[in-house]
């Protein structure tokens, strides 16, 4: 029982040890022959075409010329966006590598006290495609081979919507 009960309190301390015997983050292979890139910015540019109000987040690196660019439009709640993206996600991201998009993502949403809300839900999907976008970039390909390819080569698409009234009955 003795040696039960050291042995429980040994693998206990174990879990509790100190993080040197953490593993290091080691480089993805497709990046290590790549100089690191970081994040110098997140900003949100607004506009308002037709009445609709549109967010976009860029994501500015360290390396000269190279951002990323996503959607995060909520039409309804537009400028809580703007400033969860300014005040909030600039500061989070600065200084984050730019490959690291799953964790930036993780720790973004588990970091947030609203999880799944609309506002944070929006910036986090600008910041993604921002970031998926650099990465596209870097790598000299479109993200959708990123991904795996295209799962289509044509779509069916119904042309007949020219929103002109012609006056017909169709009954």
């Amino acid at each position: 029982m003795k040696t039960a009960a050291m042995g429980s309190a040994a693998g206990f301390l174990g879990v509790l040890g100190s993080k040197a015997n953490a593993a290091p983050y080691e480089t993805p292979s497709y990046a290590k022959a790549m100089a690191p890139v970081k994040i110098k910015s997140v900003r949100a540019i607004t506009t308002c075409p037709s009445g609709s109000n549109l967010i976009v987040v860029k994501v500015e690196t360290t390396e000269p010329g190279l951002y990323g660019l996503g959607c995060a439009t909520f039409t309804q709640r537009a400028f809580t966006v703007v400033t969860a993206i300014e005040k909030y996600m600039n500061e989070f991201c600065v200084g984050k590598d730019v490959d690291n998009i799953e964790d930036m993502w993780q720790s973004f949403y588990v970091s947030s006290y609203w999880r799944n809300g609309p506002v944070l839900n929006n910036a986090l999907s600008g910041l993604d495609e921002a970031l998926w976008d650099i990465k596209g970039k870097r790598a000299n390909m479109p993200v959708y081979q990123l991904l795996g390819g295209k799962s289509r080569f044509a779509v069916p698409v119904y042309a007949h919507a020219s929103g002109i009234n012609n006056r017909r009955s169709y009954r």
